[in-house]
């Protein structure tokens, strides 16, 4: 579905991607694990358009994504949900969802996906007219992956959804992640809670100061001995 062939980028003189290779097989979960400043959160900017890579090439279903710009590319069903949230404070919960499906034609759908998304999050429709910042932490990250849903994503681009969450709610976030792959959309999860993420993904990358340094399906990383020295970044 997706892939990054020897892609590179600088941060001015710092070099935070050094030539990533990174497939997502359409349908899949795929992790993008390491440590802080590791280039995980470089990476899905690269693939949702916000930042150009200064090398390599960016395929979606075999066509080029380097010159499309972001409004296109969630128009191609791929949806950058970012990390610490980032819902409109000042609007509802029914407004940020809505705003989610901005770009969309299909009414009916629209109004479909609205209604699975408040039964996927029985606390959103509880609070559908609550100004989104007087939201908890974990209603604000379900709100924001609600948000993205509506956008109809056949890649849902995830970064740190367990970010500040109590240990329960990361629970109930990591099984919604499940669920919606399992009703058919591709993720790729960066995150740093490697032990979960390895639960529920199909195969992970770990990134060491903007390089793969690891890769593999969960079994094959379980247990490596090399997993903590380059997760913690030591």
């Amino acid at each position: 579905m997706l892939k990054l062939n020897n892609i590179s980028f600088y941060y001015g003189k710092i070099h935070a991607l050094k030539s990533i290779n990174l497939e997502i097989p359409k349908g899949s979960i795929v992790s993008l694990l390491g440590a802080n400043g590791a280039g995980k959160t470089t990476t899905l900017k690269v693939i949702s358009r916000l930042i150009q890579p200064s090398e390599g090439t960016y395929e979606l279903n075999g066509d080029s994504m380097l010159k499309t710009s972001s409004s296109n590319l969630v128009k191609k069903g791929v949806i950058h949900c970012p990390e610490n949230r980032r819902v409109f404070p000042l609007l509802s919960v029914e407004e940020n969802l809505n705003i989610g499906a901005y770009l969309r034609k299909d009414k009916q759908k629209v109004k479909e996906d609205y209604e699975k998304i408040c039964i996927m999050f029985p606390r959103l429709k509880e609070r559908l007219k609550q100004v989104a910042g007087t939201l908890s932490g974990g209603e604000q990250q379900m709100l924001a992956i609600g948000r993205s849903l509506m956008g109809a994503p056949k890649l849902l681009l995830l970064d740190e959804p367990s970010l500040g969450l109590a240990p329960n709610i990361i629970q109930e976030i990591f099984r919604t992640i499940k669920k919606i792959n399992v009703e058919g959309t591709a993720i790729l999860l960066v995150e740093q809670n490697a032990h979960l993420s390895l639960e529920i993904s199909d195969y992970s990358y770990i990134l060491e100061n903007g390089r793969v340094a690891l890769q593999g399906t969960p079994e094959e990383l379980r247990g490596n001995k090399d997993i903590s020295k380059l997760y913690l970044g030591v």
